[in-house]
């Protein structure tokens, strides 16, 4: 059973292209909603502008690593290039959790001391932001199988709700007037609210992959009773689980087996691999086998049952 260390990314250039578009569409938000801030005085319309900005950031990674993912695997990086949308990420989920905190601050100031708001200026240029995060989400659609995509793809259609909601305090106030100005840093608020707890969700992510840790929900109780199933293995040791990127789980394990014909060996270990791909989406698995009793153990990560 073959395995490519290179990544699975997706080579077709339409990929790159649509990322570009979101990428422009993004931008154009992040422009329109700042210049609508500093005309109308609201503080929700820069808040979702410095969302949106990290958001475009976020695409940019995702181009940057489709591009780089292109390139062969080599001596140096074996497992190829796919980490470094690990790395851009964890780069712009602490910038993204920075700027939630200030605006948090922000917000707060503003509700001590409210500020006029034009109402007219954030509707407009909250509609034309919602238009635009819309378009995005319909132009990343076709990629929803890409892990990276799919979450760039949520990110817009969050954006949008938080436009809406930017939208809605325009409104209140062009209707009840300045007794209602609170409700611009009040959704400021929310939105900072919600870029921290988004940012601290898919932080934590990233830095499961960069630590090499197993994927969340992986079942290793279930793997190392089936490899302790298997018929003619005496002993599991040495297994180590971990991404080698974003969705792509590797395996590396150590089985001690009673005498076994190097024929027979092959044919076990080419249908476990299979197996655990079936079973736990492992796709790429080392599995090493020796007779049990030249076992070479290591009591600190042997893999002992309860």
């Amino acid at each position: 059973m073959a395995h490519s260390h290179g990544g699975s990314a997706d080579r077709s250039p339409d990929r790159g292209r649509r990322l570009l578009i979101a990428l422009a569409l993004n931008l154009g938000i992040t422009v329109a909603e700042v210049v609508g801030g500093v005309v109308s005085g609201s503080l929700a319309l820069i808040a979702d502008a410095a969302h949106n900005f990290s958001d475009a950031a976020s695409v940019l990674v995702s181009y940057i690593a489709w591009r780089i993912s292109r390139r062969a695997a080599n001596e140096r990086r074996t497992f190829g290039y796919a980490r470094a949308e690990t790395v851009g990420a964890l780069i712009n989920l602490t910038t993204l959790i920075i700027i939630g905190l200030y605006l948090l601050n922000e917000a707060g100031a503003r509700l001590l001391e409210p500020t006029e708001v034009v109402p007219t200026a954030v509707i407009i240029v909250g509609v034309i932001a919602f238009v635009e995060d819309v378009a995005a989400a319909w132009v990343l659609r076709k990629d929803l199988g890409s892990l990276n995509v799919r979450s760039t793809f949520l990110h817009m259609i969050a954006d949008a709700l938080a436009t809406v909601a930017v939208i809605i305090s325009g409104v209140s106030i062009m209707v009840w007037g300045p007794d209602v100005y609170w409700i611009d840093p009040a959704v400021t608020g929310v939105i900072a609210i919600y870029v921290l707890i988004h940012g601290s969700r898919e932080i934590r992510e990233a830095i499961t992959v960069l630590m090499d840790s197993a994927p969340k929900g992986f079942e290793h109780d279930r793997v190392v009773a089936k490899l302790r199933g298997l018929e003619r293995v005496i002993d599991v040791h040495h297994l180590h689980v971990w991404q080698i990127s974003e969705g792509k789980t590797a395996l590396q394990v150590h089985l001690a087996l009673d005498d076994m014909g190097f024929a027979e060996a092959t044919e076990l270990k080419e249908r476990l691999k299979r197996e655990l791909y079936d079973e736990f989406e492992i796709e790429h698995a080392t599995i090493e086998m020796e007779l049990a009793g030249r076992v070479d153990h290591d009591p600190e990560i042997v893999a002992r049952e309860e």
